[in-house]
């Protein structure tokens, strides 16, 4: 299937490109060398005689750039996106959201573990242009009936990232409550086989999916840290995980089971960690 992916230089784009081409796509990029997502011409020139298009481009945090500017490249981008879609009979539509959407590092969320059902409402202009983006690709299927999964990554990891975490003795240290990341990171090379398996899996019309590595980003218990940063916020299921438990505070079932998809990469795994914690 020829793929056109936006922002296939950027942080995830490489990876997410080898996973593709691994499964038999022929990928088409488009990135600021090809011309900016927010010139709808560009774009749909672009997406051409492809079948699909994954849609990574976009400031990647609030950060990256002005609010205006994050919110015009993440929403007006994704606009072009959806209209040259719907424009060139495009058969599928993967958008590259983030955990952010769902108010991640804003507030308290209201349960733990967090999952796909959680209330969104973020404020800040990267969580919120993620928010509205799904909005609009959930409007954009219900009114051509093309699928569109909406991937929500937390903290991505790759190489340079692991590296900095091993000066920093692990995640950075949470100043509020509300700043714990619930000690959730995925694997780049994890949110890639994701993108691969969202081309290929059944048609589920419009589709808004947590990626989150299976255990918490901690030597750590999850009920240990849980109790430590969030001590009023219930349990889902009533009770916390077993003792001992480092299952992860971010439940990515949806992706489970419409994907298939499963983390490889665990904390105590992961590239970079000490010796004697993978023995």
């Amino acid at each position: 299937m020829k793929v056109l992916l936006t922002g296939d230089r950027g942080r995830l784009g490489p990876a997410a490109r080898g996973a593709l081409e691994r499964e038999g796509h022929e990928v088409v990029g488009f990135d600021l060398e090809q011309g900016d997502v927010r010139d709808p011409a560009a774009v749909r020139a672009a997406l051409a005689d492809s079948r699909a298009v994954v849609h990574l481009a976009g400031i990647a945090e609030d950060r990256g750039g002005a609010p205006e500017d994050v919110m015009a490249v993440n929403l007006l981008g994704t606009w072009n996106v959806l209209l040259a879609a719907r424009a060139e009979g495009v058969e599928r539509v993967v958008y590259a959201s983030s955990g952010k959407a769902l108010g991640m590092l804003e507030r308290d969320p209201a349960y733990l573990p967090l999952d796909d059902g959680h209330p969104g409402l973020p404020s800040r202009p990267y969580g919120l242009s993620k928010w509205l983006a799904e909005e609009m690709c959930e409007s954009f299927t219900r009114d051509t009936g093309v699928p569109t999964i909406c991937l929500r990554p937390v903290l991505v990891l790759d190489g340079d990232g692991y590296e900095r975490l091993a000066g920093m003795r692990g995640l950075p240290r949470a100043q509020t409550a509300a700043s714990f990341h619930l000690a959730a990171f995925v694997d780049v090379e994890d949110v890639a086989t994701a993108i691969a398996a969202s081309l290929s899996c059944p048609d589920p019309g419009h589709a808004r999916l947590l990626l989150c590595a299976g255990e918490v980003g901690s030597e750590r218990p999850a009920a240990e840290l849980a109790a430590e940063h969030l001590p009023h916020v219930p349990w889902r299921n009533g009770a916390p995980p077993e003792p001992g438990s480092r299952s992860a505070l971010v439940d990515c079932a949806a992706a489970h089971e419409l994907l298939g998809w499963r983390p490889r990469v665990g904390w105590l795994d992961r590239p970079g960690a000490p010796a004697a914690l993978r023995a």
